[in-house]
């Protein structure tokens, strides 16, 4: 089985998995009352559901730089974009299983490192929309997409560093990296060679 027919339904599955789980985190926002939102299941959910989107953003972030390659272009920025994807899913993937563990079992090494994790947050967004930001500039150049899908690209990498729930955040990018993942998997068109007159 080739690479990119799997990457493809991941990717497509970015879009539809983050607008999934905004719904969740806006349910479980209405539906906690006084309680702590961070302990309904629906914000479990959602974020869950924003590790599935992270993953298609990292499969459509593979796809352009593979795309990038085969049309003799440079992949720095579609390369940062992957290691911005796989850090931020490393921080969605601590806030849903690591961080809620450590708050009901040990809630003061939680307090005493919370800067070093605000930190390391800051830092895995601002790789990711470096990242994210130049492979949309780099597909609008190599015209493997078009202009306005680039700029989606570009701007949903910009929005991804707004403060916010990641639902929030992420939304732009992972509608994004579903067209791009099905626009992308149409094949490049060969360019002919002039012929002789």
């Amino acid at each position: 089985m080739e690479l990119a027919s799997l990457l493809r339904p991941l990717g497509m599955a970015a879009g539809p998995a983050a607008v999934l789980a905004l719904v969740l985190l806006v349910g479980g926002l209405v539906t906690a009352g006084d309680a702590d939102p961070a302990t309904s299941p629906l914000y479990t959910a959602s974020a869950a559901l924003m590790l599935v989107a992270l993953l298609g953003i990292g499969a459509a972030a593979m796809t352009a730089l593979a795309r990038l390659r085969e049309a003799g272009r440079g992949v720095p920025g579609p390369a940062i974009g992957i290691v911005g994807t796989v850090l931020v899913a490393g921080g969605g993937w601590a806030g849903l299983f690591v961080l809620p563990a450590l708050a009901k079992e040990a809630p003061e090494v939680l307090e005493m490192g919370l800067q070093s994790v605000v930190v390391g947050y800051i830092a895995s967004y601002l790789v990711f929309t470096v990242g994210w930001a130049w492979t949309g500039v780099a597909l609008i150049r190599a015209r493997l997409v078009p202009t306005w899908l680039g700029i989606v690209v570009t701007v949903g990498g910009a929005v991804a560093f707004v403060p916010g729930p990641t639902a929030f955040r992420l939304l732009v990018i992972s509608v994004a990296a579903s067209l791009l993942a099905r626009r992308l998997a149409v094949p490049v068109p060969a360019v002919r060679a002039p012929q002789p007159a």
